[in-house]
C-alpha cells in the first residue's frame, strides 16, 4: 500500500533514516520530495507503529493520489477523481462521521476551507448516491478524515491516520522564551549521530527539548507513550482490532536505562520547566538537568569527557547586541575545546550562522552547514568537529 509522511523542510533526509530504521522501507520502496515521504509499507501494522513511533513528522495518510494541477478547479476535479478508486464501504457508513481538511503551503488563489467545503459536499452526494445514506460531518470528532497536503502546485490526497500534529508533543507543557519545534530538536539529535554509549550535552537547553528527543530516540520510548489518540483506531476496518495489546507489545520493546544526557541552562526557570517536561515524557529518571552558565563547563565537566552538545544559540538580533553574542560564542569554543573529546561533535542551530562561522576557532572545523525549518521559521543548523 502507498502511503505518505508528511515532515518540515529540511527534515526530509531525516524522516528517511527514520523510516529505515522503524519499519525497514527504503530504496526503491521510497521517495522524498519537498515537505513529504512518499512510500510502499507492506502492512498497516507497520503503518501504526511508524505513526506511534515517528519524531521527524507531523501526519502520516493512507495516500489515494499524489498529482499537480493548474488551478483551483483542476485541484477539485483531480481530487475528486483521485476518490473515485476507493470503496466507499470500506471507510463510511451510516453510524461514522467525516470530514475534509486540507493543509497549504505556498501562495493560492483559493482557500483551505473552500476545498474543504466543496469537496465534502462531493463526497456526501456520492455516498448518498452510492451507498443510500447520508454521510454525518463533523467538524471536531469525525471518525474518517480526508486530508489534502498542498505544496505549491502538487496535491496529496489521502486518509489521516494520525488526526494531529505529531510535532506538537504532548510532555511539551511548560515553556521557555527560545524554545524550538520537537521535531527540529530531534533533527539535531541524529545529526549529531547520538547512540546510547555516548555523553550528550546541550548547554543552553530551555525548556529540554533536545534532550528529551534524544532519550526517547534511544530508549525506545515512544512520544506518544502517555498519548496513544490516533485516528487509525476510528477507522471503521481497525474497529474491532485490540489496540491495548497492539501498543503493549509496542511498549514492552523500550529500555529505560540511565544515560548520560545532561541538560544546562543559566536560568533557573528554564531548568524546572525541563525536568517537568521530562517527567511528563517519562524518561526523567534516565536524564539529568542542571543550572549553568556556558563559561562554568569546565567546573562542572572533566577534561575531554564529552562527545556530543547540542544546542539551540541565539545570534545577533534586535534584542541581542553583536557583541553580547559574540562574547558567548567565544566562551562557547573555549569551553568546548576543554570539555570535549577529539572528534567529538558540535551541532548548533540559528538563525543566522554568519557570527559563528566567523568564530569557529582552530581547534574545530566546520564539517557540514545546512538549513532547517520549522513552519515557516528559517535556521541553520552548523556541524563541528573537535580536531
Amino acid at each position: 500500500m502507498k502511503a505518505l509522511a508528511i515532515t518540515d523542510k529540511g527534515l526530509e533526509k531525516i524522516a528517511l533514516m527514520e523510516l529505515d530504521e522503524l519499519i525497514k522501507v527504503k530504496g526503491k520502496e521510497v521517495k522524498a520530495e519537498e515537505y513529504v515521504i512518499i512510500f510502499n509499507c507492506k502492512s498497516f501494522q507497520d503503518l501504526f507503529k511508524y505513526c506511534y513511533f515517528a519524531q521527524s513528522i507531523e501526519r502520516v495518510l493512507l495516500l489515494f493520489e499524489d498529482f499537480e494541477f493548474k488551478d483551483y478547479n483542476d485541484l477539485l476535479a483531480k481530487t475528486q477523481a483521485s476518490l473515485k478508486n476507493i470503496d466507499l464501504k470500506e471507510w463510511f457508513n451510516k453510524d461514522k462521521s467525516f470530514k475534509v481538511e486540507c493543509k497549504r503551503i505556498g501562495e493560492h488563489r483559493f482557500g483551505s476551507q473552500t476545498l474543504e467545503k466543496e469537496l465534502g459536499e462531493k463526497i456526501i452526494l456520492r455516498v448518498k448516491n452510492e451507498l443510500g445514506f447520508m454521510l454525518k460531518a463533523s467538524m471536531e470528532s469525525p471518525d474518517t478524515i480526508i486530508y489534502v497536503f498542498v505544496n505549491n502546485n502538487k496535491a496529496y490526497v489521502g486518509i489521516d491516520l494520525v488526526g494531529r500534529d505529531l510535532s506538537k508533543r504532548q510532555y511539551r507543557i511548560f515553556s521557555a522564551p527560545g524554545i524550538i519545534n520537537a521535531n527540529l530538536g530531534y533533527a539535531l539529535v541524529r545529526l549529531s549521530s547520538y547512540s546510547p554509549e555516548k555523553r550528550f550535552v546541550d548547554v543552553m537547553c530551555k525548556a529540554g527539548v533536545i534532550c528529551i528527543e534524544a532519550a526517547l530516540y534511544v530508549s525506545g520510548l515512544s512520544v506518544n507513550y502517555y498519548s496513544k489518540d490516533f485516528a487509525f483506531k476510528k477507522l471503521k476496518p481497525f474497529l474491532k482490532k485490540d489496540w491495548d495489546a497492539f501498543f503493549k507489545k509496542l511498549d514492552s520493546k523500550s529500555k529505560l536505562n540511565k544515560l548520560y544526557i545532561l541538560g544546562l541552562d543559566s536560568m533557573l526557570r528554564n531548568v524546572e520547566a525541563a525536568k517537568k517536561n521530562s517527567k511528563l515524557a517519562g524518561i526523567d529518571k534516565i536524564i539529568s538537568f542542571s543550572k549553568m552558565d556556558v563559561e562554568w563547563l569546565d567546573t562542572k565537566l572533566d577534561k575531554e569527557s564529552i562527545d556530543i552538545i547540542a544546542s539551540r544559540i541565539p545570534c545577533p538580533s534586535k534584542h541581542t547586541a553583536e557583541s553580547t553574542v559574540k562574547k558567548l560564542y567565544k566562551e562557547l569554543f573555549y569551553q568546548a575545546e576543554f570539555v570535549m573529546k577529539k572528534k567529538a561533535r558540535m551541532v548548533l542551530l540559528t538563525e543566522k550562522a554568519k557570527l559563528l562561522k566567523e568564530m569557529i576557532t582552530k581547534a574545530f572545523k566546520l564539517i557540514k552547514e545546512d538549513e532547517l525549518w520549522a513552519g515557516k521559521q528559517r535556521y541553520e543548523v552548523m556541524i563541528i568537529e573537535k580536531k
